[in-house]
């Protein structure tokens, strides 16, 4: 089987808006969810932020993209776990319990492996999605974020003892974003998804109007069939290709660097790296990004 390659450049929408949908490898469709009702599962706490905490953050971001009117998707917070996996276990199967679309914090706990920030220290949170690269139907979404470099907190301004380091429901909103299909717009600083986020920042707390229409696009309400961002017809499901997402930021200068994995579906069900993104979107990220 071939493998499918998936590379997330800064393209700009097909629309008159500024959002930008995640689309498959090759110039393919943008990605969806065929069931409207998403469940993403809280996992602990992390070195500021208790369990609970980061359950009502989850709670209020899954809530703003579920409050749009003009679409019909929904995402909700569902009961906490103890499962860690990133990414899709294909021989597990779909409907095994190990393939839960989890939040959960990095904290690099010394003992345990399975607790390890694994990608570039200076991002934020990262989104890992599992999707059929034709048809672009995901099938799993998970956010980790990363608490071995960021500290991070969920009070507001008003509170007069509060300090906004690192706002958390400002980074899941955003990454939320990404579970549902959106990707960063280039031309859309006001936007929650964004790609740059400063210290203190809370204005990806609530949804920009590109936010919204790129929402819709995806998920228009009363209509069954999901919406495609590039005017491409849908082929029939194949191969799958996993593909994290990122927010990053760094000293003076906030940039934002997507790594990106894509898998091959071997036959006894399991799924490896076997690849990077190549250096042109690397350029074509930071012509992008850099501000003088």
């Amino acid at each position: 089987m071939k493998v499918a390659l998936l590379t997330l450049a800064l393209v700009a929408s097909t629309s008159a808006s500024a959002f930008v949908c995640t689309r498959t490898p090759n110039a393919g469709p943008s990605v969806f969810w065929s069931d409207r009702t998403i469940v993403m599962r809280p996992n602990g706490g992390g070195r500021e932020v208790s369990a609970g905490e980061l359950e009502r953050v989850l709670q209020r971001g899954t809530t703003s993209w579920s409050d749009v009117d003009c679409a019909d998707v929904a995402l909700e917070t569902g009961r906490s776990t103890l499962q860690s996996f990133i990414g899709f276990n294909w021989h597990a199967g779909s409907g095994d319990a190990i393939n839960q679309n989890i939040v959960l914090f990095r904290n690099d706990t010394e003992g345990d492996d399975l607790d390890r920030w694994l990608h570039n220290p200076g991002v934020i949170a990262l989104t890992t999605i599992t999707f059929d690269s034709q048809s672009g139907r995901l099938l799993d979404a998970d956010i980790e974020i990363n608490d071995t470099n960021f500290i991070f907190t969920t009070c507001d301004l008003d509170e007069a003892s509060c300090r906004v380091a690192f706002d958390l429901e400002n980074t899941l909103t955003h990454e939320l974003g990404h579970v549902l299909g959106l990707d960063h717009p280039p031309d859309a600083p006001e936007a929650t998804m964004f790609a740059t986020a400063v210290e203190g920042q809370l204005k990806k707390r609530d949804l920009d109007d590109d936010d919204i229409n790129g929402l819709c696009t995806i998920y228009p309400s009363g209509l069954a069939v999901p919406g495609e961002c590039y005017g491409v017809a849908r082929p029939p499901p194949s191969s799958v290709v996993s593909s994290p997402q990122q927010q990053q930021q760094l000293p003076e200068l906030v940039v934002q660097h997507q790594i990106v994995k894509w898998c091959e579906k071997l036959k006894e069900g399991t799924c490896k790296m076997v690849g990077m993104i190549p250096f042109s979107c690397f350029i074509l990220l930071f012509l992008n990004l850099v501000r003088f």
